[in-house]
């Protein structure tokens, strides 16, 4: 039954979707909300972090696989055991706080070595009543009237479905659907408001069990070098 049930969904055209359409409308209902709390929302889950790594450049996904789809980040970034005052200073530097569990609830990335001035972009992941909300924004901690959420993503499971609903007031969207089996994403569905198509992923694993290539139809996106 499970099979039939996800066979459908993968046909499922995602632009015209009635059920992803209310769900966009109830993000954008709860969005000033969010927006209003932002700076407490941040100053919150700073306090849950258990541990923190530190990196020059994007090393760790908040949503799986978001370094390689939609796009491939070519570069990734270097993992600092032991950070020094030269690296928390650069402007590369990007901050992950994890929770007991090593997972990301919580990232810094700056957007310029001078901090006080040009803030830095903040990702909060935050559960509430058994959902997944991801807050996207910049936080000026000295001028917290400049504050600003950018985008708020709503995240949850049904059916070996995994939904990422996402808005950008006033009118952009993005939405992701992940098909997982065995606790392996399988396929991949998306499309943002910026495109003019969906685009359907594959995901390929090696007899190990480790993605190996994503595929785009008969075309290799992304393959694992040896």
């Amino acid at each position: 039954m499970e099979k039939n049930i996800q066979s459908m969904w993968w046909k499922m055209n995602i632009i015209d979707n009635d059920f992803l359409k209310e769900k966009r409308s109830e993000l954008h209902s709860k969005f000033s909300i969010f927006s209003d709390a932002f700076l407490s929302e941040y100053k919150a889950s700073e306090k849950k972090v258990c541990m923190w790594e530190y990196s020059l450049g994007i090393s760790r996904d908040v949503i799986p696989y978001e370094r390689l789809v939609p796009s491939i980040i070519q570069t990734n970034g270097k993992i600092l055991k032991k950070p020094t005052k030269s690296n928390f200073e650069s402007k590369n530097l990007v901050s992950y706080g994890l929770d007991d569990n090593g997972n990301v609830i919580l990232s810094k990335k700056k957007y310029d070595k001078d901090v006080e001035k040009y803030g830095e972009n903040i990702r909060i992941v935050e559960g509430k009543d058994g959902r997944t909300f991801i807050l996207n924004g910049r936080i000026y901690i000295s001028s917290p009237e400049k504050n600003k959420l950018l985008s708020l993503c709503y995240s949850y499971e049904e059916e070996g479905s995994v939904y990422y609903i996402s808005i950008t007031p006033p009118n952009d969207w993005f939405v992701r659907v992940d098909s997982v089996s065995d606790g392996k994403i399988k396929k991949s569905s998306m499309f943002a408001t910026s495109w003019f198509k969906q685009i359907d992923y594959d995901f390929i694993y090696d007899n190990s069990d480790y993605l190996s290539k994503i595929m785009i139809g008969d075309v290799v996106h992304w393959e694992r070098k040896l």
